[in-house]
C-alpha cells in the first residue's frame, strides 16, 4: 500500500510528477472561487479540490506543498488547521528526503532515543545516516520544536557509527563517532543496535538482516506500513533465528524491533594429555585435542561428528578449534589451554599469577565494547626470525613458500598482510587463545582452515619424522591469526594469561 498524500496548491509542481507511487486523497487550495476547478485529474483519478479546513478532516501521511510561490501562506494555514508540522513539507523534501531516502521527523527520533535509553544501548550502527537527517548538526536535539519540547538528546557516550554510501559532509562528524564507506568494512564488529531506516524492497531488508545477523543485540527496522515488505517481514519465522520480534507504530511508518536472545557462552579448554585442571566456572568445557578414536583420558574428544582429529600430530590445537567451529552453536565462544587461562586483570603484562578466571558475566561485559578478547601481544621480535631459529632457515623458507602459494590461491587479498605480519610486525597474539562472538569466530575459521588444510595437502610429512618440524602447520596456523586481524576492524581487548605449569 502506497503513502496517502494530499497535494496543496495549484502551482507548477502539481504536474511535474506522475504521483504513481502514492495514493492522492485530495488537492487543496487556499480559497475556492469561480476560477478554481472543482476537480483535478491526477494519477488517473478525478480528485476534489478542497479548502484547508476540509483537508484537516482528511486522513493522510503528508501534505505536500505544490505551489512554491505561496509556500509560507500554505504552511501557516495548515499549521493553524492543526495539521502536524512534520507532515507539511515541500515537493523537493518529499521526493529527496522521504520517497527516495529516509523518513525522518523529530517525534520519531525522540521515540528512537527513548528505546536507546530503555535498552541501555551503548553502540549503534546507523546504516542510513538517519541521525544526519535530524534537526541539528550536533548531538543536542533538545528543545527544538516550536510546539512542544523534545527532551532526549543523542547520548554523549553513545558510540554512533554511520555508513555513508552516498552523500556525506564532514560536519556530520559532530554527530557520529566514526563513519565508513561501506557496510562490509565493519561487518565483524558487534553493536548493541543496528538501525535500518531507509524504506527498501523486501529482499533488501532480508539481505541486511542475514548479512549482519549475530553482530547486534537489537535491530530497529523502519518499514512502510501495509507495504509488501511489511507483510513479508511479519511472516518471517523469527523464533528459528533466536530473535524476538516486536512491531511498533511510528508517525507514518511501522518499526520492527528485533532482539537477538541467544547469549550462551562456551570456553573450550584444549587438552592433549591428563592434567589436574583448576576449579573453573561452568562455562568452561575441557576437550581432548587429537583423541582420534582412542581411549583418551576421560575427556570428550574432538573426534565426534565432523572433525579432523587425525591431523592433530601436524596442526596441534587447530583440530579442537575445527571441531568447535563445526559442532557447536554458542553465541560467545573461546579457547583456553589446560595450563593457560585468561584472567580478569589489567593487561600490564602478558603473563599473570592471578587465578581470577573470566566468568560469563565478565566476558559479556567486555564484549559489549569489544569484538574479541586476545592475550596481550608478546613483543618477541618478528615471527619470521623466531621461526628461522626454531625450525632452521632452509626448512622454514620452504614452508613459508608453500603457505604463500596457498594464500595467493585461496585468499589473495591477504598476501601483503601475511608477509607484513611475518617479517615486519614485532609482536603477536600467541597460542590460538581468544574469546569472541560466534559470527567473528565463524568468519575467522572460514578463512583459516581452507589455507591450513590446503597447505597440509602440499607437505610430505613422511619426510618429517619428529616434532617440532612435524607440527609446522600448527605453528604457522597460530601465526595466521595476525594477518587476518590486520584486515579486520575488530575492537580488541587484550588480557594477560596465567600459566599454571605443564605437569
Amino acid at each position: 500500500m502506497s503513502r496517502k498524500i494530499a497535494l496543496f496548491g495549484l502551482g507548477n509542481e502539481l504536474h511535474i510528477d506522475d504521483w504513481s507511487q502514492e495514493t492522492i486523497v485530495a488537492v487543496g487550495t487556499l480559497s475556492l472561487d469561480k476560477s478554481t476547478p472543482p476537480k483535478i485529474e491526477l494519477n488517473g483519478r478525478q480528485l476534489p479540490v478542497v479548502t484547508v479546513e476540509q483537508l484537516g478532516k482528511t486522513a493522510f501521511d503528508f501534505v505536500i506543498i505544490t505551489d512554491t510561490s505561496q509556500f509560507n501562506k500554505i504552511y501557516k494555514a495548515c499549521a493553524l488547521a492543526q495539521i502536524p508540522q512534520f507532515k507539511i513539507i515541500s515537493y523537493d523534501t518529499y521526493i529527496y528526503h522521504i520517497r527516495n531516502k529516509v523518513e525522518y521527523n523529530v517525534d520519531d527520533e525522540q521515540s528512537l532515543l527513548k528505546i536507546i535509553k530503555d535498552q541501555n544501548i551503548h553502540s549503534l550502527l546507523d546504516v542510513d545516516l538517519y541521525f544526519a537527517d535530524g534537526v541539528s548538526t550536533t548531538r543536542n536535539r533538545t528543545h527544538y520544536a516550536e510546539l512542544k519540547p523534545y527532551n532526549l538528546p543523542i547520548p554523549k557516550d553513545l558510540e554512533l557509527i554511520g555508513i555513508e554510501t552516498g552523500d556525506y559532509w564532514p560536519i556530520w562528524d559532530n554527530i557520529y563517532s566514526r563513519t565508513f564507506h561501506k557496510l562490509d568494512d565493519i561487518l565483524l564488529q558487534h553493536f548493541d543496535m543496528l538501525l535500518i531506516m531507509k524504506i527498501r524492497q523486501t529482499d533488501d531488508y532480508i539481505q541486511l538482516i542475514n548479512t549482519t545477523y549475530g553482530s547486534w543485540k537489537y535491530a530497529l527496522i523502519q518499514v512502510e506500513t501495509n507495504s509488501l515488505a511489511h507483510k513479508a517481514l511479519k511472516n518471517l519465522d523469527y523464533a528459528a533465528l533466536n530473535l524476538n520480534a516486536k512491531w511498533l507504530q511510528a508517525q507514518n511508518t511501522s518499526w520492527l524491533l528485533l532482539e537477538y536472545n541467544k547469549q550462551d557462552t562456551e570456553i573450550f579448554v584444549i587438552c592433549h594429555k591428563p592434567y589436574n585442571l583448576p576449579k573453573l566456572p561452568p562455562i568452561y568445557h575441557p576437550i581432548h585435542a587429537g583423541k582420534n578414536g582412542g581411549e583418551g583420558f576421560g575427556l570428550p574428544g574432538d573426534d565426534t561428528k565432523e572433525n579432523i582429529s587425525f591431523l592433530n600430530p601436524y596442526i596441534n590445537e587447530l583440530t579442537a578449534i575445527y571441531w568447535m567451529w563445526k559442532n557447536t552453536t554458542s553465541e560467545i565462544i573461546g579457547t583456553a589451554h589446560y595450563h593457560r587461562f585468561f584472567v580478569n586483570e589489567k593487561a600490564d603484562s602478558y603473563i599473570s599469577d592471578s587465578h581470577s578466571f573470566l566468568d560469563e558475566q565478565k566476558i559479556k561485559q567486555l564484549l559489549r565494547n569489544h569484538d574479541i578478547i586476545l592475550r596481550r601481544s608478546v613483543p618477541y621480535g618478528n615471527t619470521e626470525d623466531c621461526f628461522r631459529k626454531f625450525f632452521g632457515y632452509d626448512f622454514y623458507e620452504a614452508i613459508k613458500k608453500i603457505f604463500l602459494e596457498v594464500i595467493r590461491k585461496v585468499a589473495p587479498d591477504y598476501e601483503e598482510a601475511f608477509l607484513f605480519a611475518l617479517s615486519r610486525h614485532n609482536s603477536g597474539h600467541a597460542f590460538n587463545m581468544f574469546i569472541t562472538h560466534r559470527h567473528v569466530f565463524d568468519a575467522y575459521c572460514s578463512w583459516l582452515f581452507p589455507i591450513v588444510l590446503e597447505a597440509a595437502n602440499r607437505i610430505d610429512f613422511t619426510q618429517i619424522a619428529e616434532p617440532p618440524h612435524s607440527r609446522v602447520i600448527g605453528f604457522m596456523g597460530e601465526a595466521l591469526l595476525m594477518p587476518w586481524l590486520m584486515k579486520q576492524r575488530l575492537r580488541i581487548k587484550e588480557l594477560p594469561v596465567t600459566e599454571l605449569g605443564y605437569n
